[in-house]
């Protein structure tokens, strides 16, 4: 039999644009956070970095940069959630640190992140073995099905799509804690990056407001585009 739970957490969430004042407790926020970090990534690098902002003058200036937006404002969390383009190398020597405290490390594990890894996601001195990488893998392409071997644009969509995966996972963690969400894409780049002091391969993905949505946090009824939009078989 299906989990309804999940089910009912999936229909039930909804992007909330006003928040009671109600805290949201620390061990829920906790567990909320944890099963964030057990989001699929690609290559299981986890280039995120969930930044729940505490102090209220560092609040003050996070809920500018979101050009106050109500959420932001009202919500008793703010997170921001940062994705991370040059943290690769950092934790892919986590990762074979965590394969070796458990045995022998597997040829195919160490053949992947010490070879393969760093053949992806090496650009070169101001990124410019990228795009020689792109181009010549879309000429292998042509003649059989060949990976992208990543330009730092690609390498920076990536980072954001895994760094997406997790966000949703988060929120569907709260929703099944009886909380909401709001992810906010609409802020000031760069003085949030600015607020966060991070480092150059770094920026800010998304904001995420969280709490008890009040009586007027919903805005209008859910608006699908028709299935055939989205799902297709061939």
């Amino acid at each position: 039999m299906p989990d309804s739970s999940f089910y009912a957490a999936v229909e039930s969430r909804r992007t909330i644009r006003d928040f009671l004042p109600d805290p949201v407790p620390q061990e829920t926020l906790d567990r909320c956070l944890e099963a964030a970090r057990l989001a699929p990534s690609s290559s299981n690098l986890q280039p995120w970095e969930f930044v729940v902002i505490r102090d209220p003058k560092v609040r003050q200036l996070a809920i500018a940069a979101c050009l106050d937006q109500v959420p932001a404002k009202t919500a008793p969390v703010l997170i921001a959630l940062v994705t991370h383009r040059d943290t690769w190398r950092r934790n892919r020597d986590e990762i074979l640190r965590i394969f070796e405290s458990r045995g022998p490390l597997r040829r195919s594990h160490e053949s992947y992140y010490r070879k393969i890894i760093p053949m992806v996601y090496r650009t070169g001195p101001f990124g410019l073995l990228g795009p020689v990488k792109r181009t010549l893998c879309r000429i292998a392409s042509l003649f059989r099905p060949t990976p992208n071997l990543m330009s730092r644009a690609d390498i920076r969509v990536m980072a954001h799509k895994s760094t997406a995966l997790a966000a949703a996972t988060f929120m569907l963690a709260m929703r099944a804690e009886g909380f909401d969400t709001c992810p906010m894409e609409g802020f000031d780049p760069w003085r949030a990056k600015a607020l966060l002091g991070l480092p150059r391969g770094a920026e800010v993905s998304m904001f995420l407001a969280a709490g008890k949505r009040s009586e007027k946090g919903v805005w209008w009824d859910r608006a699908l585009m028709p299935r055939d939009w989205s799902i297709r078989e061939i």
